[in-house]
């Protein structure tokens, strides 16, 4: 166009202006309708993951024998493995279910973790291809801890809680108190996970860390326990206890109970322990409760849950 006269020139250029803006334009609505359609296809994805997985939850509610180490064993792996042949992917064991958590030689039995009741758990969860989960006494160097482990499939403790809210009245001469600063949680192939102790659950807080932490299961080992006449109003307290910090902090939580399990030694000597384990959902609906009293094996599926939007 360098030869053309100077008002075709001009013509020309008024025509192509145009169509130069609406080419840009019609660039720029590309690429947002390929940024639309790509946004659209991750919010797809997005609704269609889930927050977790089903996941098939067995409730060992063992007699713990005060002491009785081998007996204890023996019984703990006996329900693991009837857990396992029922398909269970998390097994949960009761608090302190290796002594008793109430055992007045804790200071001196208590085993470091890990530590041969540890090491046995471990051993059965590599070989059963399940995860477990148990309350222990823990030997610390000069310190005692009323602990609980998390066991993935491999064998591996990939978590550990030290219990905060230890009753000190009845368990100072016992074992110490874990730190509340110390509470976590853990990724795991069926999401993100925590574990509390028996009475850390009363104060609200404790649990909170858990599902603030982005976790939306709590695993939490207890041993209620009452004198004898009073163990019917026990196990309706922990159903109701269960429920609470669920509702509460909208976890999913399961609370694996003693039953029986008399304590021999003590302030509490000849109580006992009222059972009843329950999974509870982030409405506080109880999901099953296991026997009153009785030593159980409670096998549950918690449903896959979609992510929130």
């Amino acid at each position: 166009m360098t030869n053309c006269h100077p008002g075709l020139r001009l013509v020309y250029l008024a025509f192509m202006l145009p169509a130069f803006d609406l080419r840009g334009a019609a660039e720029e609505m590309e690429k947002e309708s390929i940024v639309m359609a790509q946004a659209q296809v991750a919010l797809a994805a997005a609704e269609d993951a889930v927050q977790h997985p089903g996941l098939r939850v067995a409730m060992i509610q063992m007699d713990v024998i005060d002491g009785d180490l081998a007996e204890n064993m023996r019984r703990a792996e006996q329900g693991i493995r009837e857990a396992a042949d029922q398909k269970a992917d998390l097994v949960c064991l009761p608090e302190a279910a290796d002594l008793g958590w109430l055992y007045q030689k804790a200071r001196e039995d208590a085993q470091p973790i890990p530590g041969a009741y540890t090491d046995l758990l471990s051993n059965l969860a590599k070989e059963l291809k399940v995860w477990i989960c148990g309350g222990c006494l823990e030997k610390d160097g000069d310190k005692t801890f009323n602990s609980a482990i998390l066991i993935d499939r491999s064998g591996t403790i990939v978590l550990k809680h030290r219990k905060i809210s230890t009753l000190p009245k009845l368990t100072a001469h016992l074992y110490d108190a874990g730190n509340a600063e110390d509470i976590k949680v853990v990724d795991t192939e069926f999401g993100r996970v925590g574990v509390t102790i028996c009475a850390d659950n009363f104060n609200i807080v404790h649990p909170q860390k858990v599902a603030d932490q982005g976790a939306w299961l709590l695993i939490t080992p207890h041993g209620f326990a009452e004198k004898q006449e009073d163990l019917l109003d026990n196990g309706v307290a922990f159903i109701n206890h269960i429920k609470n910090v669920a509702g509460k902090t909208k976890l999913w939580v399961v609370g694996t109970n003693t039953a029986l399990s008399e304590v021999a030694g003590g302030d509490w000597k000849g109580y006992l322990h009222s059972g009843a384990s329950t999974v509870a959902d982030p409405t506080g609906k109880a999901r099953v409760i296991g026997r009153f009293l009785e030593p159980d094996l409670v096998i549950y599926d918690i449903p896959a849950a979609p992510h929130p939007r």
